[in-house]
């Protein structure tokens, strides 16, 4: 089987549990119960959500944070090691994977890169995470102001889990804000959304999270484009 990804049929319901087993011998995960329960149950949440197939980094990940909710954080590193770029940020994918209630809900935009943990040389403050809006892609109906905005609410409050464990503090980097064009109504014209309202926007989204949080700080912003 293909490495790159995997087509299901909707007739051969086995296909994701062989496939599962040559993944875990190629990953040198050993055959024992907690291993055969998380291929299964593994394969049982891809035929039901991916019946069409899923890319093997999305797979892993789903493997690796099925390993940190029983508590075996050395195999789901292992399953990290073996993805380009996760095994550049194994411990903090570790962190979240352990903590985040709501994977599913977020496995679109860490598989697209939307969504991922700061990748360059001195990046060392914990928590620090990106947000690619290059990455993003908004359908015509998103393509609205007050869609667009709705949208950035969305993924945020989504994102807030990444720091409950450090009480707010934290650094999320916006990388690519102009790309976020938006059709204003009216003139019927398609324009780019300034940056400065999208910043004030985000800090106070993520304001609103402190307050909710409980949180002892706010996550920091970045501008990476400047």
């Amino acid at each position: 089987m293909k490495a790159e990804s995997l087509t299901v049929s909707e007739t051969s319901k086995d296909v994701w549990s062989e496939h599962l087993r040559d993944m875990f011998e190629t990953l040198a995960i050993h055959p024992g119960t907690v291993a055969d329960n998380i291929a299964a149950s593994v394969a049982a949440y891809c035929r039901m959500f991916h019946p069409q197939g899923l890319h093997a980094a999305d797979l892993k990940l789903l493997i690796a944070r099925a390993f940190c909710t029983v508590g075996d954080p050395v195999e789901a590193g292992r399953v990290l090691e073996s993805v380009e770029p996760h095994r550049h940020h194994v411990e903090r994918w570790l962190e979240i994977l352990t903590e985040l209630h709501h994977f599913p809900e977020l496995l679109p935009y860490f598989s697209n890169g939307i969504i991922r943990p700061a990748d360059w040389a001195g990046a060392s403050v914990d928590r620090m995470w990106i947000l690619d809006f290059g990455r993003l892609v908004l359908s015509d109906e998103e393509r609205h102001e007050m869609m667009l905005y709705r949208s950035l609410q969305l993924i945020i409050d989504k994102m807030s889990v990444f720091w409950d464990a450090t009480r707010g503090a934290g650094i999320l980097g916006l990388k690519s804000l102009l790309s976020l064009s938006v059709d204003e109504g009216g003139s019927g014209k398609t324009r780019l959304t300034e940056q400065n309202n999208l910043m004030e926007y985000i800090k106070d989204l993520l304001a609103r999270q402190t307050t909710l949080r409980d949180w002892q700080a706010t996550p920091s912003l970045l501008n990476l484009d400047l």
